[in-house]
């Protein structure tokens, strides 16, 4: 007596397309992670040429710094900032030529003073649009809205603003004032008379006019 297999039932057109349906969307999801991961990767290299480059500004500024009377305040290369021989002390005021990170290349862009021919900033020589563009710390919103990586300097003036907490396109003029001058006439002016120049600090009232 013989015996009939069952047969098997042909998948249908509506299985085959939840199966491309879900490749799809497993590919999507593929490249979404591979783009994310691509600008985080981007971020911290962004990042990590900011702290790079402000260590080229230091030491451009400690260059200058360290620069005997009479001798020129810039290097003719970066080999100078590991070290400098222009004094009998010598000094290293870079710890080694640091690659760049959006590169991986120890090859820097060079700003050139065209009057000395020496090296007045450094900036990576990638030409990629930055992903950051603003809320830069006090001191560095020169590099606001720059179109390319490569745009971003670091010189001396970096160092300096960084320092001081200068955004060297703000010309606006402190509002600071010292409380103890109140009352003090102007340089070759005498006081008024009954109102002698008051010294120390002022009660906050007397500020306040009637």
């Amino acid at each position: 007596m013989s015996r009939t297999q069952p047969t098997q039932p042909a998948p249908n057109g509506f299985a085959y397309l939840s199966l491309l349906i879900f490749l799809a969307l497993m590919g999507f999801f593929c490249a979404m992670s591979l783009q994310v991961g691509s600008l985080v990767h981007r971020r911290a290299a962004e990042q990590a040429l900011l702290d790079v480059g402000l260590e080229f500004a230091r030491a451009l500024s400690s260059y200058a710094d360290q620069t005997p009377a009479g001798m020129a305040d810039q290097p003719l290369s970066l080999q100078e900032l590991l070290l400098d021989t222009r004094q009998t002390e010598r000094f290293r005021h870079l710890r080694k030529i640091y690659p760049d990170p959006m590169t991986g290349s120890t090859e820097w862009g060079l700003e050139i003073d065209p009057d000395t021919r020496r090296i007045m900033g450094v900036f990576s020589l990638s030409t990629q649009p930055p992903i950051k563009v603003g809320n830069f710390p006090r001191g560095l919103a020169s590099l606001n809205n720059k179109k390319m990586i490569s745009e971003w300097v670091f010189s001396a003036d970096t160092w300096a603003n960084k320092e001081l907490g200068i955004d060297p396109r703000d010309n606006k003029k402190s509002n600071f004032f010292n409380p103890s001058t109140i009352g003090i006439p102007p340089i070759g002016q005498p006081a008024m008379p009954g109102q002698p120049p008051k010294g120390g600090l002022l009660n906050p009232r007397e500020l306040v006019g009637d």
